[in-house]
């Protein structure tokens, strides 16, 4: 793990961005990552997140723009320290998050999420947060249609089970009727053949 760890922290030192180990420990848990169980293949990705969030923050940093902050303008002096994250950022966050949280998605749905983020936030971990949110709320809304669904087909099943039992049961009744009918029609037969049998005995 301090390896991995060290690693990032050099690739970032060549891009002239110094962070300690305790810090970049606390921004790699911050993307969702364990910094104690890191795996070969995300070093790649964290550094390349490291990389936007902070080159964007030395942007802004560097380019800061002259503004006299009447008490009026209040609201726009704090909307220029909002930090700016591209639409690739954004996939390539929903992307990394997902991964963290579990859920796959498809390029669609990324695109979709990202759609319903903002472009710009106060600090990375911002970001982050309201991504995880929004990822959560997208998988809500897929698992409640997946539910709809089931219990629609549940009530579809439940429906075609009780029609076909009402349909067999008036067979049913219908069957005993007719036998009943049948039975009775034969006794009374055989009673009026016993009855002509037994007169045409007597007449002998």
């Amino acid at each position: 793990m301090a390896d991995l760890i060290k690693r990032i922290q050099s690739r970032l030192s060549r891009k002239s961005i110094s962070i300690s180990k305790q810090d970049l420990t606390s921004e790699i848990a911050a993307l969702g990552y364990s910094p104690q169980a890191l795996e070969e293949d995300e070093i790649d990705t964290i550094t390349q997140l490291l990389l936007d969030k902070h080159q964007n923050t030395e942007l802004a940093v560097s380019e800061p723009e002259e503004i006299t902050a009447a008490p009026s303008d209040e609201h726009h002096a704090s909307a220029t320290n909002l930090t700016a994250i591209s639409n690739q950022q954004k996939e390539q966050l929903i992307s990394v998050q997902a991964q963290s949280l579990g859920i796959k998605l498809d390029e669609s749905e990324i695109t979709d999420i990202s759609q319903t983020v903002s472009d710009s936030f106060t600090d990375f971990v911002s970001a982050v947060e309201t991504i995880n949110s929004s990822i959560k709320d997208y998988a809500q809304s897929k698992f409640d249609e997946v539910e709809q669904k089931i219990d629609k087909s549940n009530n579809n099943l439940r429906d075609y089970i009780d029609k076909r039992t009402t349909s067999l049961q008036r067979k049913s009744l219908e069957g005993a009727t007719t036998t009943k009918e049948v039975l009775e029609q034969k006794s009374s037969n055989l009673k009026s053949f016993s009855k002509r049998l037994a007169a045409a005995f007597r007449t002998q």
